[in-house]
């Protein structure tokens, strides 16, 4: 009986003019991606039968979104993100054969500063230091020279410089470029987990589903080459609290890392640090252009 009212709805003129509205996109995608939003969009009222009510229920989410959301916090992107879009995204445009994707969370900033490769983030403030480097490959794990790792992460606190005024904009992130060999390594502290804002519509909407608000310690990587496919993902320390329930589905197998005692006497000299130190091994492998086309 459902299905037979679905489809009677989704047959009606309102429905057939909104998709057939989008037929003359000057761009071919758009007019695809927009026919299918609007099928699933009024699928989905003629399904949970909304009532107006709701609807504008539902655009003053949308509103109060907008509003909180500035060039620091995106409150759209943490929606996706606890929608399980963004993870859905990543599972159907990331291609096979390189490093997992993840989520990009709402406090990604474009501006962090050029660092040199080896650089210290810390800066004389509270957490327990991790040497993180590993090499950017390709598919067949050689090298790619020179590529970018944009880096980020929360504060010995749990916050990001968004959420605290205390914290320099710049704290704890950053973009370096790789060697010739592919290497990279900095000098951080480890992550913790943490809630999502909970202060916005998102933060409502998980307390009246009664949610989790909690992600597990990560880091906050984009790894970019030219002729390559970009790669948004995080790296998750093996054992944190959440990892089995990260409330925005952002945790996948192969990001989780161990975080392993190190005495490397060279490393300890550049840094200043106590053997032994803690140390993060990871490789990023990414795929070329050309196998997506």
């Amino acid at each position: 009986m459902n299905q037979h009212i679905n489809k009677e709805h989704l047959n009606n003129p309102v429905t057939r003019d909104a998709i057939n509205s989008f037929s003359n996109a000057t761009d071919p995608r758009l007019a695809e991606v927009m026919a299918l939003l609007v099928k699933h969009l009024h699928a989905f009222v003629s399904e949970s039968n909304l009532s107006k009510a709701e609807w504008l229920k539902g655009l003053e989410f949308l509103t109060a979104a907008a509003q909180i959301t500035d060039h620091e916090r995106n409150e759209f992107s943490l929606f996706s993100d606890i929608m399980g879009i963004s993870s859905m995204v990543d599972v159907v445009s990331q291609p096979p054969g390189g490093t997992p994707s993840s989520v990009l969370g709402p406090f990604h900033n474009h501006d962090s500063q050029i660092q040199p490769n080896g650089c210290d983030l810390t800066h004389g403030q509270p957490g327990e230091r991790v040497w993180l480097h590993g090499r950017v490959l390709d598919v067949h794990q050689k090298p790619i020279p020179n590529a970018q790792i944009d880096f980020w992460q929360n504060a010995d606190n749990g916050l990001y410089p968004a959420q605290d005024a205390a914290q320099d904009p710049q704290n704890l992130r950053c973009k370096i470029h790789c060697d010739a060999q592919g290497g990279f390594n900095l000098l951080t502290i480890r992550p913790h987990p943490y809630t999502v804002p909970t202060d916005g519509p998102v933060g409502a909407l998980l307390a009246a589903s009664n949610r989790g608000i909690w992600r597990p310690a990560h880091f906050h990587i984009i790894v970019s080459a030219p002729g390559y496919v970009g790669l948004v993902t995080e790296l998750f320390p093996s054992g944190s609290a959440y990892i089995d329930n990260d409330t925005v589905f952002g945790v996948r197998p192969g990001l989780i890392v161990d975080v392993k005692d190190c005495h490397n006497q060279e490393v300890a000299k550049q840094f200043g640090l106590t053997q032994p130190f803690k140390e993060v091994a990871f490789d990023f492998s990414l795929v070329p252009q050309s196998s997506t086309t």
